[in-house]
């Protein structure tokens, strides 16, 4: 009976050993993705001055843009619901470690007795007495079924957290974004401001020569009409302020409107001090936090691989109980009781019909679309960069071609309108030159606005810096392969 008891615990202990030290499923290896060296068009220079840095919104010279990005990080409700995503990712990695360990139950109980004879003389005894218990179970990590539970557990956790990164990123872009949209509309509304006023000039010059015989009705109805047309333009200038100002509010977290008073105040377009590097698109896998979150979605679903075949074995649970016990107090004797116990249980499934394998193709399937959906996250990123680089110098093309625009248009104007005014051109001249200028204006308006919205596409697309993304990583104690 001895030899028999050693060999048991001997193999239970060797059952035990075996505990971690292996792993069934396949090691999670970062992809090699052919990426070229280099973006298709050349990274443009944004300005010889320039400092690079990560946190490039940072280096704004507009106050009341730097208040509004400061509140939307504080009070933006996407944010906000990104970090409630994180807190519960943490507490689901908690409950799979703490549910992977021993478990201990406790009981307490009590009892209380009384008996009386039924013969003549009436002998009565009274019993009480109490019990408490403890019950311990544990599964030992024989396969490595639980330690792949938890690295699928910890690579949801981080990928909430590089996602949370993410919706700071665009956030920061979309407050930016809707900003550079605001200002150049009211840029727009000042020019269209000036062009009314210099045309209702024009249209009292000819009331003017008209009453002095020397200009016609027809010359009058063309000015006043080309009055009405500016004006009709200002309402739409007027709703695109509105909901820019709104859409701002509800990027920071308030309610649409809050912040008109601070917004109407005209001022410049925003500058900034200092650029993100945009570096080679190989650069993304580690500055791009969706990129890094889809590559910790593919070690989530490798590591659920081994989960999944960690079924095909069986499992050994090992179960012990100790139990104190006293009665007897009352009349009668005074008992004491000790009981321990240990067992161990081998469970494994026979025949299942091919669910076990069944689950396991599925998740070779998830991560055969895991790995997909990071390689078409990675090139939407690199895609944004150069479209952005495209993008970018287009805009500032036709930015520096508009500047010259607008001082032809204006000699035009000045030329035509002493011309009239002299009688040696037609009124028609007058108004078509104002009119192109007031266009070149507007367009020049439009291109300096777009010019700043694609160096924003730009320096988003860019990513966040490295250290603001690893920062993470190292605070959750996991070292990514790409990073």
């Amino acid at each position: 009976m001895r030899n028999h008891r050693l060999f048991a615990i001997s193999g239970l202990a060797l059952l035990t050993a075996l505990a971690g030290c292996q792993s069934v499923g396949p090691d999670y290896t970062a992809p090699k993705f052919d990426l070229v060296g280099a973006y298709t068009p050349d990274i443009p220079i944004i300005a010889a001055s320039q400092t690079q840095q990560g946190r490039w919104w940072e280096s704004s010279t507009d106050p009341v843009l730097k208040s509004l990005i400061d509140e939307g990080v504080a009070n933006n409700l996407d944010l906000k619901i990104a970090i409630s995503r994180i807190r519960a990712a943490a507490a689901t990695a908690r409950g799979v470690e703490a549910a992977n360990g021993p478990t201990i139950d406790a009981s307490v109980d009590g009892s209380a007795e009384r008996s009386t004879s039924s013969r003549a003389s009436g002998s009565r005894v009274d019993d009480l007495g109490y019990g408490a218990g403890l019950d311990l179970s544990w599964s030992p990590d024989i396969w490595g079924g639980q330690s792949r539970e938890e690295e699928v557990a910890t690579a949801d956790y981080l990928e909430q957290v590089y996602l949370r990164e993410d919706v700071y990123r665009t956030m920061i872009a979309d407050i930016i974004t809707n900003y550079i949209e605001l200002r150049g509309a009211q840029k727009r509304l000042g020019l269209l401001q000036d062009s009314l006023d210099l045309q209702r000039q024009t249209s009292n010059i000819v009331q003017v020569r008209l009453q002095t015989g020397l200009g016609s009705e027809l010359d009058l109805s063309r000015a006043r009409a080309e009055v009405a047309d500016l004006e009709a333009t200002v309402p739409t200038l007027q709703t695109s302020i509105d909901r820019s100002i709104n859409a701002i509010s509800i990027l920071v977290g308030a309610q649409p409107g809050q912040h008109r008073d601070l917004l109407l105040d005209v001022s410049p377009l925003p500058e900034f001090q200092s650029s993100p590097p945009i570096g080679i698109p190989a650069d993304l896998l580690r500055r791009r936090p969706d990129v890094r979150a889809a590559e910790l979605a593919l070690i989530s679903a490798t590591s659920q691989i081994g989960v999944e075949t960690a079924t095909l074995y069986p499992e050994l649970t090992l179960s012990g109980s100790l139990a104190l016990g006293v009665t007897g107090f009352g009349t009668g004797p005074i008992i004491r009781t000790a009981m321990a116990a240990i067992g161990a249980l081998i469970e494994g499934t026979i025949y299942d019909g091919g669910e076990r394998r069944a689950n396991i193709t599925v998740a070779e399937e998830e991560a055969e679309q895991a790995f997909l959906t990071y390689r078409q996250t990675l090139l939407n990123a690199i895609e944004e960069v150069e479209s952005a680089i495209y993008g970018y110098v287009g805009a500032m093309q036709q930015r520096d071609s508009l500047i010259a625009s607008v001082q032809y248009h204006s000699d035009a104007f000045e030329q035509s309108r002493v011309r009239y005014v002299q009688g040696l051109s037609d009124f028609l001249d007058v108004l078509d030159s104002q009119r192109s200028l007031t266009g070149s204006l507007q367009s020049l308006a439009d291109a300096e606005t777009d010019l700043e919205l694609e160096t924003i596409n730009l320096y988003s697309a860019a990513g966040l810096s490295v250290e603001d993304v690893e920062r993470y990583a190292n605070d959750a104690g996991v070292t990514l392969v790409n990073g």
